[in-house]
């Protein structure tokens, strides 16, 4: 008779334990289904990109790597040139913050801690995310521009001159893959 009630225990407690572990699942999968569309549009980023372009009227080409980061808060977009050895790197960090409704960015390259001390913020209108960088010597404005029919971006970076227009300082498309 206690055999058959420690075996009865065991079930219930069996049982028990695999409710939990369904509930869990459940749990998780509602979390991963309610990803807002802001986190959406940056999720978009993953992946190994060639990215292609012009900087200063120069075409450029770099390998890029999107990840989420940092328990997910920020999607890393790490940019390598492909010359050898490379002559430009960055990673950029973009994240957003849904309590001020904004998305924040820190572009981190090879120039240093004095272009890393200028926190990029912007705000997204459909497919495309403007950002602006108040650096001292100026404002920058990066625009992506997310394609999801060709599955590609495009980047672009605009410097502002002194009476308020802005000029191209470069522009990207990047594609799927890292043929070089």
């Amino acid at each position: 008779m206690a055999i058959t009630r420690l075996a009865a225990r065991d079930r219930m407690a069996l049982h028990a334990f695999a409710l939990s572990c369904v509930i869990g699942c459940l749990a998780a999968h509602a979390a991963n289904a309610a990803v807002s569309a802001d986190e959406a549009y940056l999720d978009a980023l993953q992946g190994t990109w060639l990215m292609e372009g012009m900087l200063g009227g120069a075409p450029v080409r770099y390998l890029a790597d999107g990840q989420r980061v940092l328990q997910g808060g920020f999607i890393r977009l790490r940019m390598i040139d492909v010359e050898s050895p490379p002559r430009y790197e960055a990673d950029v960090y973009i994240g957003f913050d849904p309590n001020a409704n904004d998305y924040v960015a820190h572009w981190l390259d090879r120039f240093g801690a004095a272009g890393a001390r200028v926190v990029g913020r912007g705000e997204r209108r459909g497919q495309v995310l403007v950002l602006s960088f108040p650096y001292a010597e100026g404002v920058f404005r990066d625009t992506l521009t997310w394609l999801p029919l060709s599955g590609s971006w495009t980047l672009l970076l605009e410097a502002q001159r002194a009476d308020g227009t802005w000029s191209t300082f470069a522009s990207y498309t990047l594609t799927r893959g890292a043929q070089h």
